[in-house]
């Protein structure tokens, strides 16, 4: 959201991280437009082809807005165990390796986590007064969750799809995201369909983290022509095994395909009028058959997701069918109810008929006189004049409203149910958002 006339909306962040990905746009004193500001580039930073930091600065304010971007791992095929091997040692001489093996990040100073620190308290150091602003996408996002924690001129952080770096924050750091220190700083966005970025979301998150309305086209990651993903993620395993590397549950097959085949570049991301990102929770509300697709996808495998995630679907799904079902009770069931009273009436209406004709027939008062013949007559002529009285029978017309009735109550004792089991099902969700950092 927008604070104030000088600030960026959360779709501006995001078409700034696509910007840092474009070495063109480091150059000093280039500019580049966002909506209806100026940004001009003040510096930039270039670490070994692993680290980039585009360093931007409005027109008229103290402050610099700083985009990370981390270059995508080497692409390849995987066709065989062996290619499976490769990739998995190519890609942890990464430093996508820390958030993988949650490895911790005060090991050492060469990796581009602590490289984004250093570059950010130079600018700090240069700049005492200013306030910085984060911004990045994948791993770039994980320098920035860091850097925000470790930075206390850094007053904001947008992320998308980055992996979560919990379990590589020092104790005295992940006490303070506990506290909730890093809430209003950092907000890291997650696509459902984003593998990347749902790595390690099981673990406690650092600030708010925020999953957000996946594409209706989801990009397909490589599919091996020769294995099928089980076989992969057996030989993943065996690889990170032989390495005498602990395998990261949160870590799959279709995250390791998407990353060393480079299929993370599609941009699924919606955003409301304001700027602000479209959000789960916005859509899966009173939407009994988005919910139903989304857990659909995750189940068939189309989508991953951890086990917080389908909470947060579940909880919806069994609540807007509750809602469906009470809507069914409140206007289908009510308005047959309706229907049946209005019977009454019209029975009333035959009654009457009935009495006018005996009238004419025997003269006020005198029924007794008419034999049975005389009025099956009658009420035969009435039947042809009238064909809905004939349908009428009171017991059927009792029976009728109390297996209704009986309906109403089942559906209604259904409907309570579900929304108990939806209720329960966000209350789980919240004591794990709690868990995870998630707002």
């Amino acid at each position: 959201m927008v604070n104030r006339k000088d600030r960026l909306t959360d779709k501006e962040y995001k078409i700034i991280s696509d910007h840092a990905g474009n070495i063109d746009h480091y150059q000093q004193h280039h500019t580049i437009e966002i909506g209806q500001q100026t940004l001009t580039v003040h510096d930039f930073l270039k670490v070994d082809h692993q680290l980039y930091g585009l360093t931007m600065q409005p027109e008229k304010a103290d402050e610099f807005i700083v985009a990370f971007h981390c270059p995508m791992p080497n692409q390849m095929p995987v066709t065989s165990p062996q290619d499976v091997h490769t990739a998995a040692q190519s890609l942890l001489k990464t430093d996508y390796a820390y958030p993988i093996q949650r490895k911790s990040l005060d090991s050492n100073q060469d990796h581009v986590f602590y490289k984004g620190k250093e570059y950010i308290e130079q600018i700090s150091q240069k700049h005492p007064n200013a306030g910085i602003y984060l911004t990045g996408q994948a791993l770039a996002g994980a320098v920035c969750a860091y850097v925000a924690t470790e930075q206390p001129a850094v007053k904001k952080a947008i992320t998308f799809d980055s992996p979560n770096i919990w379990s590589s924050l020092a104790p005295s750091i992940q006490e303070k995201a506990q506290q909730g220190d890093y809430t209003r700083v950092l907000t890291e966005y997650i696509q459902p369909s984003h593998y990347v970025g749902l790595l390690n979301r099981h673990d406690h998150g650092v600030g708010q983290v925020k999953y957000t309305v996946p594409p209706q086209r989801q990009g397909a990651v490589q599919e091996s022509v020769k294995y099928k993903q089980r076989e992969i993620d057996t030989f993943l395993k065996s690889a990170f095994a032989s390495m005498n590397i602990e395998w990261n549950e949160s870590f799959d097959t279709n995250a390791f395909l998407a990353l060393i085949s480079g299929s993370l570049k599609e941009n699924g991301y919606s955003f409301h009028k304001d700027g602000s990102a479209r959000i789960l929770d916005e859509q899966l509300d009173h939407n009994t058959s988005f919910t139903a697709m989304l857990l659909q996808e995750i189940h068939s495998g189309r989508a991953y997701a951890q086990s917080g995630l389908e909470i947060i679907i579940k909880s919806h799904l069994l609540k807007n069918s509750s809602y469906d079902l009470q809507s069914v009770i409140d206007h289908e069931v009510h308005t047959i109810f309706d229907k049946i009273d209005g019977i009454d009436e019209s029975v009333k209406d035959a009654v009457q008929h009935v009495k006018q004709e005996l009238k004419g027939l025997v003269g006020f008062g005198h029924y007794d006189l008419l034999s049975p013949s005389d009025v099956e007559a009658l009420v035969e002529e009435v039947r042809m004049e009238q064909p809905h009285s004939s349908f009428y029978s009171h017991e059927k017309q009792l029976n009728a409203l109390y297996t209704l009735r009986d309906y109403e109550q089942e559906l209604s004792t259904l409907s309570r149910h579900m929304y108990t089991m939806g209720d329960d099902y966000a209350k789980a969700d919240r004591r794990l958002a709690m868990q995870m950092g998630i707002h």
